[in-house]
């Protein structure tokens, strides 16, 4: 049962000290919604300690706690600024402190802060089956634009895949002798898929904290797309590659992202990752027909919600990624 509104709660920002408390109200979280959507997984393993030291470097002036004046940090969330595109999560708020309205302050105070960093469209996502998150979105105003589709592939299980890419070049951003060149590029494909969007600090932080790669897809000297790959874990005992995210220009040839694929799996194989996971809005047919003939299959979804302005994805182009922390 939801504790007495009496309390006073404080909204306030990250601190380094408070990452343990954090982990901590996170994997209480996860553990009650395990219980009461996914009963058939034995345990939700908690966060890395350098999963949650990222989000809260990506961004220290959009990290906020929420804190009781008796039971300490009972709340957290963290906001993600990609251009003009931000978007809040994961947020999390201790079992019984839910439904008294403290994950709408951490809201506000994410939402707020995006605005003033110059973000014209906000959003999060969220489970669609968890009805108390949805029904706090909603209420507070934030609209469902779309599923986005969590697919994934167990890489031992089928054959590995061939690494030829045709006329593309797929190299690794971190063997890249024109670094600088090719970050801007993928700046210039970023807001060609939505105005404003930039998706260089997640590339960024992905080489600071060593989670991964970049994959750089170009075709004659230009850029067509790229493709982030984490292999590090999310969470603790739980190995597996993760795409971040996988952006194909879209005046080039939209099967550049296949050739992506091709060598974000290969480069998951040599990393030992045992299988792989694929972000995809339900919108984009031609990557959901690319990732089922492939042998992806669905493995989680998410509700995409908008606070303001646009959700950034269309059945026309490969924008795939996930706004879920």
């Amino acid at each position: 049962m939801p504790v007495a509104k009496a309390m006073t709660v404080v909204i306030r920002k990250m601190r380094v000290d408070d990452l343990s408390d954090v982990k901590r109200v996170d994997a209480l979280t996860w553990d009650d919604l395990k219980k009461r959507f996914y009963p058939d997984i034995m345990k939700v393993p908690p966060r890395t300690d350098l999963n949650i030291l990222s989000y809260l470097h990506s961004d220290p002036d959009g990290a906020f706690v929420a804190a009781d004046d008796f039971a300490g940090i009972i709340g957290s969330t963290f906001s993600h600024v990609w251009g003009r595109t931000g978007w809040t999560g994961p947020v999390s708020v201790l079992p019984s402190y839910q439904g008294i309205g403290v994950g709408k302050e951490l809201l506000k105070a994410s939402f707020a802060h995006l605005e003033g960093r110059g973000c014209s469209d906000i959003g999060l996502e969220t489970m669609p089956e968890n009805q108390a998150s949805m029904g706090l979105y909603l209420k507070i105003g934030l609209r469902p634009v779309g599923l986005v589709l969590v697919l994934g592939k167990r890489l031992f299980e089928t054959e590995p895949p061939e690494a030829d890419t045709g006329d593309v070049t797929v190299e690794r951003l971190s063997a890249s002798g024109a670094r600088e060149p090719m970050m801007a590029q993928m700046r210039r494909v970023s807001g060609s898929l939505s105005p404003g969007l930039d998706y260089s600090s997640e590339v960024l932080l992905t080489e600071s904290y060593g989670f991964g790669e970049t994959l750089v897809a170009t075709a004659g000297e230009r850029v067509a797309g790229f493709c982030v790959v984490h292999t590090a874990p999310r969470r603790e005992e739980m190995p597996g590659a993760a795409i971040k995210m996988l952006a194909v220009d879209p005046g080039a040839d939209q099967d550049i992202a296949g050739s992506l694929l091709t060598a974000a799996e290969l480069f998951a194989l040599e990393s030992k990752s045992i299988e792989i996971s694929l972000p995809v809005p339900a919108v984009c047919r031609h990557a959901l027909d690319m990732s089922f003939s492939r042998g992806y299959v669905v493995m989680q979804s998410f509700e995409r919600l908008m606070w303001r302005g646009i959700p950034g994805v269309s059945d026309r182009t490969n924008n795939l990624c996930t706004w879920s922390g």
